[in-house]
C-alpha cells in the first residue's frame, strides 16, 4: 500500500497523507495567526482611542489579510506543494514627529506598539522601556512632537545667527577666510556635546574661533591663535607684553 501511495505521488504529483496533514496544519496555523493578530490589534486600537490617540494622525493600523496562491516549500518536511491560504500582515504603529537635521525638516516616524494587559509600550517616545497607561503614553507622544518643533526652531535660530555672523566678519575683514566649524564641550555627565563655531582665518595663519550666542552679535572668543607671536621666543614675548599699556 505504501508503494502504491509513493507511485501515485510520482505519477500525478499527489501529496502523501503525511504531506497533506502538514499542509492542513500550516493552513490552520495561518487562520489562528489571523484571529490572534486581529484580536490583539483590536485590543490595542481600543486602548489607543481611549487614551486620546487619533487614527491616521497619532497612529496607524496596517493589519490586513490577503489570499496567497502558489507553490509553498516545506523545508523541514522536504517537499513543495501548490496551495491556497489566507495570511495576515501589517502592524499597529504610533506616528511621532522628529527633527531631521540633514534635511532641516520635521519628519514623521513610526514606532511599533505593544500591549501589556491594559497598558501600552512604545520605546521610541519614552525614556524607559516599559508599558504605560494609554493617557500617559499619549502625553509622551505630545512631548515628543513638541520637542521636534523646539529642535527645528532651535536649529533654524542657530542657522540664522551663523549666517549673520559669517556675513558680518566677511564684511569687516574681506581679506580673511570665514568658515563654519564645530567643537565640543564635556558635560557634567561626562558626555560630549557639539556646538557650532565661526572661524576667521587670516593670511598669516592667525585665527579666532567664535562661539555663538543665542542672538546676533552675542558671539565670544572661544579659541585664538597668533601666528606672529608663535614665532617669538620667551624674551621677545615678554618684551612685547611689557610694551602694552
Amino acid at each position: 500500500m505504501e508503494n502504491q501511495e509513493q507511485q501515485l505521488v510520482l505519477d500525478f504529483g499527489m501529496l502523501t497523507v503525511a504531506q497533506q496533514e502538514r499542509v492542513d496544519k500550516f493552513i490552520k496555523q495561518q487562520k489562528d495567526a489571523i484571529q490572534n493578530n486581529t484580536r490583539e490589534g483590536n485590543a490595542i486600537e481600543t486602548l489607543l482611542n481611549e487614551g486620546g490617540f487619533r487614527k491616521g494622525i497619532d497612529y496607524e493600523n496596517t493589519i490586513k489579510t490577503r489570499i496567497v496562491t502558489g507553490e509553498k516549500e516545506f523545508h523541514y518536511d522536504g517537499f513543495k506543494a501548490d496551495i491556497t491560504y489566507e495570511t495576515v500582515e501589517g502592524s499597529i504603529s504610533i506616528l511621532y514627529k522628529k527633527y531631521d537635521s540633514t534635511t532641516n525638516r520635521i519628519v514623521t516616524q513610526k514606532c511599533y506598539i505593544g500591549r501589556n494587559l491594559d497598558k501600552l509600550e512604545c520605546s521610541a517616545i519614552t525614556s524607559q522601556y516599559r508599558a504605560y497607561k494609554p493617557t500617559t503614553l499619549f502625553d509622551k507622544l505630545v512631548e515628543k512632537n513638541n520637542k521636534a518643533q523646539l529642535d527645528y526652531n532651535s536649529a533654524n535660530r542657530e542657522k540664522s545667527v551663523i549666517d549673520y555672523t559669517v556675513n558680518k566678519y566677511k564684511t569687516l575683514f574681506p581679506n580673511a577666510t570665514v568658515t563654519i566649524g564645530k567643537d565640543y564641550y564635556k558635560s557634567y555627565r561626562n558626555s560630549y556635546n557639539e556646538f557650532s563655531t565661526v572661524i576667521v582665518t587670516f593670511n598669516s595663519g592667525s585665527y579666532i574661533i567664535f562661539r555663538l550666542g543665542y542672538e546676533n552679535d552675542k558671539e565670544f572668543i572661544h579659541k585664538k591663535f597668533d601666528a606672529v607671536e608663535a614665532k617669538l621666543n620667551a624674551i621677545e614675548i615678554l618684551t612685547l607684553y611689557n610694551q602694552q599699556n
